[in-house]
């Protein structure tokens, strides 16, 4: 599972310069951000939680508190990462998102993120806490997407769709990935 992640992430991510500037929403506990450091990125780790900024100092990643709601990008830069965060968004949150990550791009820049498909849920959203690796014992707030109105949203922007694919390992589809680029 980790190395067709980190697959991913390289080839996503190969056409940007050597030594691009990446910022990634939501680090968690920096596998992610470690990955690309060791790509050769000059990566921003970052997450809004004060455990994961600990979990991310430990790491010796410097990473800075970031909200992507409320809070401007620090810079510009080639890439922006975000896995697994968009599950907590309302489609309004990840449309601001988009527009956001959009502007804080250099020119060919690159935006990658995922979110969970709706067709393989029951609901549209649902506050859970799911047990096993995702539990942390409590409810938290969890949205899920259709490929169509995902589509709908980056059209409101200028981004240019460079990849979408489903993604799972014991559901081919769980996931809807997007590789956007300014």
């Amino acid at each position: 599972k980790r190395a067709r992640l980190d697959e991913f992430i390289k080839q996503s991510f190969a056409p940007l310069p050597a030594h691009a500037r990446i910022f990634e929403i939501g680090s968690a506990d920096g596998d992610n951000a470690e990955y690309l450091k060791s790509l050769g990125y000059d990566v921003t780790a970052s997450d809004v939680a004060t455990d994961f900024l600990a979990t991310l100092e430990d790491r010796g990643l410097q990473p800075v508190k970031f909200n992507v709601l409320t809070d401007e990008f620090p810079g510009q830069y080639h890439g922006i990462f975000c896995w697994r965060v968009f599950v907590h968004f309302t489609p309004d949150d990840v449309l601001a998102t988009l527009k956001k990550t959009y502007a804080a791009l250099e020119p060919g820049g690159r935006f990658v993120f995922n979110m969970i498909n709706r067709e393989v849920k029951e609901v549209d959203q649902e506050w859970v806490d799911f047990p096993g690796v995702y539990g942390m014992g409590v409810d938290r707030y969890f949205n899920y997407f259709r490929a169509d109105d995902v589509r709908a949203m980056i059209a409101q922007t200028d981004y240019r769709i460079v990849d979408q694919h489903f993604d799972g390992i014991s559901q081919d589809n769980k996931w809807l990935v997007y590789v956007l680029e300014k």
